[in-house]
């Protein structure tokens, strides 16, 4: 347990971006993520967080539990009754069904006031089919020329991650454009460089034609040619990219949402709060802290009218307590 690897936010969301852009048939089968794919995966993710050192057993027994929180979340969404908040991340219902849940699945239970920011990325990620990945040499050779001019206009566009609040949407869709046009100019290029390859060289000896009398060749002797290998199409490309793309769209804009929640819902408004409330005990104020990590519970305390703040700020503590 002394090894164990300690997994913040930060880390989960990188993890499943990096999860993201290698999610093709290359690296990952309908089955779970090829050895090859790990290997990247793993790589990718230690030099984006040194700060980590995950090893890959680590990363792998994370990625499997992330699969299994959101199947148990999944799975508590189809009952009657119950809603997902999707500013808030939360499960929301009444505290009835969350004893019928709990009662089933007690490992439910850290859901009943713990966020799971993670579903709508971890959905795009494990419901939707796996794009086509890359095939021989030639087309892996093609398709990373294309990747990396797609890699710079990216890279200029966007630096960092959106945890570190370096995106917002308007980037996000600049990006989206360029990338677009980085597309059309990989084509542009690809096919100038075919119908360089088919015009006669200047000086070559020109194709010499047949005679007359001699007889036409049988199209039986002609030696076949070798099937050339298919090239990703572009258009392929983009569309994955533009799914990636408008998933960092809408991480943006809940984060945004997120700011101005936090704003509204500070911690130092409900420490204010507490300071006016005289019915409360030292202990409840001490533990208070922790019950307003949470922005939901925030935002709870503070939109009860104050006589009522004290009565449902020392059931909360009392949950903590048990």
């Amino acid at each position: 347990m002394a090894n164990r690897a300690r997994w913040v936010m930060k880390f989960e969301k990188g993890l499943i971006d990096i999860l993201h852009e290698n999610n093709n048939s290359h690296y990952r089968t309908p089955n779970g993520w090829r050895s090859e794919g790990w290997k990247k995966i793993v790589k990718e993710f230690n030099d984006r967080h040194p700060d980590a050192g995950f090893t890959k057993v680590q990363i792998q027994e994370h990625e499997t539990q992330l699969k299994k929180d959101y199947k148990l979340i999944k799975s508590i969404l189809q009952r009657d009754g119950v809603s997902w908040d999707q500013n808030a991340s939360m499960i929301r219902t009444t505290d009835e069904i969350w004893d019928e849940i709990i009662d089933e699945s007690p490992k439910a239970r850290k859901y009943q006031s713990k966020s799971f920011p993670l579903l709508q990325s971890l959905e795009m990620l494990l419901e939707r089919d796996i794009p086509e990945g890359v095939g021989s040499i030639d087309e892996e050779d093609n398709n990373t020329s294309t990747l990396q001019i797609m890699s710079r206009r990216l890279s200029a566009l966007v630096p960092g991650s959106i945890d570190e609040g370096e995106n917002n949407i308007s980037t996000l869709q600049r990006t989206l454009e360029l990338g677009s046009q980085g597309l059309e100019d990989v084509d542009l290029l690809q096919n100038h460089d075919e119908e360089a390859l088919e015009r006669p060289q200047p000086g070559a000896d020109p194709k010499p034609q047949q005679r007359a009398d001699e007889p036409a060749q049988s199209s039986s002797c002609i030696e076949p040619q070798k099937d050339k290998p298919k090239k990703r199409k572009a258009s392929d490309i983009q569309q994955t990219m533009e799914a990636y793309l408008d998933f960092r769209m809408k991480q943006a804009r809940m984060k945004e949402q997120t700011k101005k929640d936090g704003e509204q819902f500070s911690i130092s408004r409900c420490i204010k709060a507490l300071h006016s409330m005289t019915d409360v005990s030292d202990q409840v104020r001490v533990l208070a802290a922790d019950v307003f990590k949470d922005t939901v519970n925030r935002e709870i305390f503070l939109s009860y009218e104050p006589r009522l703040r004290a009565l449902w700020l020392k059931r909360e503590v009392n949950r903590l307590l048990c």
